[in-house]
């Protein structure tokens, strides 16, 4: 087994597409929203753009000097982190972060007793938080050991840099551009911090003699917290400050750390804990059901009890309420979700032991990182407060849970990628609801280059567009719906192929007007039509079948548009859904029905233009 970091010298660097190639496809993505005389106009924007002589070519050839000065990757080098991320100044709440809302128990207890040293909390709350951190930390330790598995394609290694993205890292916010700040690789921190009642402590993961700890002492570490609880002074809840507007929590933060030595320390131990534990003591456990499309839990695993008892810029935070469910939360600028994802399908899989074992080590005492704080700080906080409730009360989330066929379905019957199949109903749904199509964004990997992050997979095509509209249309013959189906799943993988290979458009022309200097600008950058094809009202991606998973999602990018991130099980199809009560065209409750009815359509004219014999095999699966 190749050790985990020992092929990423063999990966080549991400490469710079040729203008002719990007403008092609360009003009061929806008196509499905512009008139005919706008798509000419166009055009000829484009061949202005791509004459000799002309901008394009001069902005072409500083992107070939920025790709031969970056040691890596042109764009992970130079601009992703800022760009993608830390220049936009929303809360990372709903905005931004990730959340995972993971299965309960095999053997998940139905009733919960209180803990002796707290009522608030369960027994069972704490054993599942403690054994869950211990796996996690044992994953940890394997990969500080180069033991985790180089993940291959058919075409070769992908890029494993993000697993060293993730532990031990946080963002702090700055004026105008946030920044990262983390432990080395592997993290010389031996500590993680477990966050109660809006109060922080550090967790000591060793003992004393440098031996890593058994599930049983992390639930004494725990406990002994908790016990702390009666005996310390409490501090303000900090954590409301980092669920703010950036430029906000940049100037609680600096207040705080100005204010008094004590902060700068508290919050120097919380930035470089491997990653955060909380115990949520809400009376009430969240509503976690089918019927409500775990429209609650969904809300609970965007943000929480109103941000309380949260560190939004931690990159892994593991969250468990009184009844033992388990939300993994992260901040998305140092990994894509997919690599958390991976490792909490990992984790997750041995049960607790509810007995579990102890070394009765000699090990610190939780320590409460106390914070200073005046009436400038409550200000902060009470600002803080009002921006995450009118945040929260504004996010519709919902998970759309789709049982009545799954992937096995669409790969046996349909003979289809799944992927590229539920971004077609993703693709017909909204055209069912909306009455039009919009641009699309769906997550393409770039992890067959060296940092490779992300590159946008362009889903509206011509072809999928013709696709809805013949699915909507009672007079056209099922034949010929799924033939345009067919199409518009052919068009998709080669798009996504193409994305995957370093040749999309969006990374390609974000990089050319990134070059562009004081004074410059072209007609092809600001026509109508360019700001509309990237303004992605459909947000979405994928994971993998995710059976381990109850739902995951993120936030919309736009007030009128959907955050949808999707799940392709074997049997089972899962979508995050999130959208805004405020907008006047979108619901999730309504966009899941409509996408339930794509899925059923899709369904039913495939079954239609299949023999007699093959259409009762379908209907088992």
């Amino acid at each position: 087994m190749a050790a985990t970091l020992s092929l990423q010298h063999t990966l080549p660097k991400l490469p710079v597409p040729t203008l002719e190639e990007t403008i092609a496809k360009y003009l061929k993505t806008i196509e499905p929203l512009t008139t005919p005389d706008e798509l000419e106009r166009n055009k000829e924007l484009a061949k202005d753009f791509l004459k000799p002589g002309g901008l394009g070519r001069t902005l072409q050839q500083r992107l070939l000097d920025v790709d031969r000065a970056a040691p890596d990757n042109w764009l992970d080098d130079t601009w992703w982190i800022s760009k993608a991320y830390h220049e936009w100044r929303e809360p990372l709440l709903v905005n931004s972060n990730w959340y995972i809302l993971m299965r309960n128990e095999y053997n998940h207890p139905t009733e919960f007793y209180s803990t002796v040293e707290n009522p608030a909390y369960t027994t069972f709350q704490v054993k599942r938080a403690a054994h869950l951190a211990q796996q996690l930390l044992d994953y940890i330790d394997t990969l500080y050991r180069q033991n985790i598995p180089v993940e291959m394609t058919r075409s070769g290694p992908l890029c494993m840099h993000q697993y060293t993205q993730l532990i031990g890292m946080t963002r702090i916010p700055q004026a105008g551009c946030d920044r990262l700040v983390n432990t080395p690789f592997p993290s010389p921190s031996k500590h993680i911090v477990l966050i109660i009642d809006d109060q922080f402590f550090k967790i000591d993961v060793v003992s004393k003699d440098n031996k890593r700890l058994l599930d049983g002492d992390m639930e004494r570490q725990f406990l002994d917290a908790i016990k702390q609880l009666e005996k310390i002074k409490a501090s303000a809840p900090i954590g409301i400050l980092t669920c703010d507007h950036r430029d906000a929590w940049t100037k609680a933060r600096e207040h705080l750390i100005v204010l008094d030595p004590k902060n700068r320390e508290s919050l120097q131990v919380i930035e470089d804990a491997l990653f955060c534990v909380t115990l949520d003591s809400a009376a009430e456990a969240t509503k976690a059901d089918r019927k409500n499309d775990f429209a609650e839990w969904a809300k609970f695993g965007m943000h929480g009890h109103g941000g309380r008892n949260r560190w939004c810029d931690k990159s892994l935070n593991l969250i468990f309420e009184r009844d033992g469910k388990f939300v993994c939360h992260g901040e998305h600028s140092p990994c894509d979700a997919l690599i958390p994802a991976l490792i909490m399908d990992y984790i997750i899989r041995k049960p607790t032991d509810l007995n579990a074992p102890s070394t009765n080590a000699i090990i610190d005492a939780p320590k409460h990182l106390s914070f200073v704080t005046d009436a400038k700080t409550q200000e902060h906080l009470k600002a803080a407060s009002a921006t995450i409730e009118a945040l929260s009360k504004n996010s519709d989330c919902g998970i759309v849970y789709f049982d009545e066929y799954g992937s096995d379905y669409v790969k046996k019957v349909v003979k289809a990628s799944p992927d590229a199949y539920m971004q077609m109903a993703l693709q017909l749904a909204y055209y069912k609801q909306i009455g039009q199509p919009c641009a699309t964004y769906e997550t393409g990997s770039t992890r067959a280059f060296r940092r490779g992050r992300t590159e946008t997979i362009r889903t509206l095509s011509t072809d999928s567009y013709a696709f809805c509209k013949a699915m909507e249309d009672s007079s056209v013959e099922p034949e010929k719906k799924v033939k345009l189906l067919r199409a518009a799943i052919a068009a998709h993988s080669k798009y996504q192929r193409e994305a995957g290979n370093g040749k999309g458009i969006d990374r390609h022309l974000m990089g050319l007007r990134l070059c562009l200097q004081s004074g410059e600008a072209h007609g092809l950058f600001q026509e109508p039509v360019f700001g509309k094809s990237g303004a992605f009202l459909l947000s979405t991606s994928g994971l993998f079948a995710g059976d381990n998973f109850v739902g995951t999602g993120f936030g919309a990018m736009y007030p009128d548009g959907y955050g949808i991130n999707y799940l392709a099980g074997g049997k089972t199809l899962k979508f995050g859904v999130e959208s805004k009560f405020e907008s006047k065209v979108t619901s999730t409750r309504e966009f899941g029905e409509f996408l339930r009815q794509a899925l059923r359509d899709m369904r039913t004219a495939v079954e239609q233009t299949l023999p007699e014999d093959q259409r009762k095999v379908a209907a088992k699966l």
